[in-house]
């Protein structure tokens, strides 16, 4: 008789995997966190005036009813 290959995988083989792994830090020591810096009042100020320039200068192709009307 022969032998049959055993199948490997499967979802407790790949856990197995996963436990045995190290785990890797997010923020690796010595770096700083908080380096993230949202846009400031001025910065969102010059995106807004700069959609309203496009909106006045360019437009809407197809505008809705509610915008024909609202001029």
């Amino acid at each position: 008789m022969t032998e049959r290959k055993r199948r490997s995988g499967g979802s407790k083989a790949r856990r197995a995997i996963r436990q045995s792994t190290e785990k890797k830090a997010i923020v690796y020591p010595g770096l700083e966190g908080g380096q993230y810096k949202p846009l400031s009042d001025s910065d969102i100020q010059k995106i807004h005036k700069t959609a309203l320039d496009v909106l006045e200068n360019i437009g809407i192709g197809d505008p809705i009813p509610e915008i024909l009307n609202h001029t």
